[in-house]
């Protein structure tokens, strides 16, 4: 039996089919959310062309705001995975990622959160990594944790959204 592979690789602009098709998933966009909003924004192929153009310029820069990478699954895209608030000075990064649902309980997230942390740990340096996962998706939460953060809190109502406000863990990888 073939073992599937998981890489991280920079996105390309031929990547907007496969982000579509995994973002017509509610479930997926809820998951990191986009849609729970009151007035969601729509996921439009501009709307994500823009991020992809935005995502490929930050290769270029010597200190971007953000860093994102494509998951891939034997070379198909199956998510992304990145880092933002990166507060250079203090050595401190947040982490996001998302992945399709079709691939959720298989173990991919894990093995590209270890592979991205290996790579920023490297490009960065950082003392402190930090994440968020709401508390419907301790899918989430338990993929920080496998790659070795630690529960800080529960963080109440930071996000309203379809009638009611949701909470998130924070969690955190010091050095």
């Amino acid at each position: 039996m073939k073992k599937e592979s998981i890489k991280l690789r920079k996105f390309s602009r031929k990547d907007i089919d496969r982000i579509m098709k995994i973002f017509s998933d509610e479930k997926v966009t809820n998951g990191i959310g986009i849609t729970l909003s009151e007035k969601p924004p729509k996921i439009t192929r501009k709307f994500e062309e823009t991020w992809l153009k935005k995502t490929i310029s930050n290769y270029r820069k010597k200190k971007p705001k953000e860093y994102n990478l494509a998951i891939t699954l034997d070379n198909v895209l199956i998510g992304s995975i990145g880092i933002n608030k990166i507060d250079y000075k203090n050595k401190s990064i947040e982490i996001g990622y998302w992945i399709g649902k079709d691939y959720w309980g298989k173990g991919f997230a894990t093995k590209a959160l270890k592979q991205f942390l290996d790579f920023i740990n490297k490009k960065h340096k950082p003392k402190r990594v930090y994440g968020f996962a709401f508390t419907f998706n301790p899918g989430s939460k338990r993929v920080m944790e496998k790659c070795g953060f630690k529960l800080e809190g529960i963080r109440k109502c930071v996000k309203k959204g379809k009638g009611k406000f949701y909470d998130d863990y924070m969690l955190a990888l010091v050095k």
